[in-house]
């Protein structure tokens, strides 16, 4: 990436400490005992909800028996710039995480029955998307912002690579509007044409799949190799890492690759749909 936020190091470096604990095979409660921490702490530092400071990271090394200096002072320079002040948040503090992460993420794999992906929404879509009908005092311009920042980061040249799964409903339901709609889906059809994205439509006629009633984002980090499992509700989310669970999700992803449309087949779809909006 061009410029890496604070957030997506935090993530990082959490991942490589909690591998790093993994293997070494030191327990929570030294590394609590050793750093002053208290109970919880460690599972917010591996999370990537709190930073370490340089002293802390030099100890973690000790313990850990970290003899790999390369790997060290990889650490040491993921968690430096872990500490500097963060941009001003412009999501919910539950959604803070999977903004970091997909940041980091090399691939994202996205699933939803109806709803165009955040990553590759106009402004006006996102615009649309959240605003809330039931408080009109809100100001929505911070998190659109914020959405265009990383749908930008799609279209760019480190852009991760992105597979969309995306039900046929998503290319009727007039979010903002008929014309902001079909502007959408110009816009889905252009991001289809790049050589890091593809897009699948998985049709009605489908009919009852293996993620019916469900959706998803699977984001995977190659430094430190690592596969995450993002589902989202109103007010919260939740994040799966164990692969007793990813796999399961990453299986189901692909039965749904093998039962969408083909790539050329949906953007056949959506050239349709698109005639029938203008």
């Amino acid at each position: 990436m061009s410029k890496t936020w604070p957030a997506v190091r935090r993530v990082q470096v959490g991942l490589m400490l909690r591998a790093m604990r993994e293997r070494s095979g030191v327990k929570s409660k030294e590394i609590n005992e050793t750093l002053d921490w208290y109970v919880g702490k460690l599972q917010k530092v591996e999370s990537g909800n709190l930073t370490v400071s340089a002293a802390e990271v030099n100890e973690l090394v000790r313990l850990f028996g970290l003899d790999d200096h390369t790997e060290a002072d990889r650490l040491r320079a993921l968690a430096k710039e872990a500490r500097r002040r963060d941009q001003p948040a412009r999501v919910p503090d539950w959604a803070a995480t999977y903004v970091a992460l997909e940041g980091a993420a090399a691939e994202i794999k996205y699933y939803d029955p109806e709803v165009i992906p955040a990553v590759l929404q106009t402004e006006h879509t996102a615009r649309a998307s959240l605003s809330n009908p039931l408080d009109e005092t809100q100001d929505v311009e911070p998190a659109v912002v914020e959405r265009v920042r990383r749908a930008d980061r799609v279209l760019s040249e480190d852009a991760p690579q992105l597979w969309c799964v995306v039900g046929e409903a998503a290319l009727f339901r007039q979010v903002g509007g008929r014309e902001v709609l079909r502007d959408q889906l110009q816009h889905l059809r252009k991001a289809a044409a790049r050589p890091n994205v593809t897009v699948q439509v998985l049709p009605f006629d489908a009919g009852e799949h293996v993620a019916l009633g469900s959706s998803w984002t699977l984001l995977h980090l190659e430094e430190p190799s690592a596969t995450f499992v993002y589902t989202e509700a109103l007010t919260s989310a939740d994040y799966l890492d164990k692969p007793a669970h990813t796999d399961r999700y990453v299986k189901a992803f692909d039965t749904l690759r093998m039962i969408a449309a083909s790539d050329r087949a949906s953007v056949k779809m959506l050239d349709r749909r698109i005639k029938e909006l203008t």
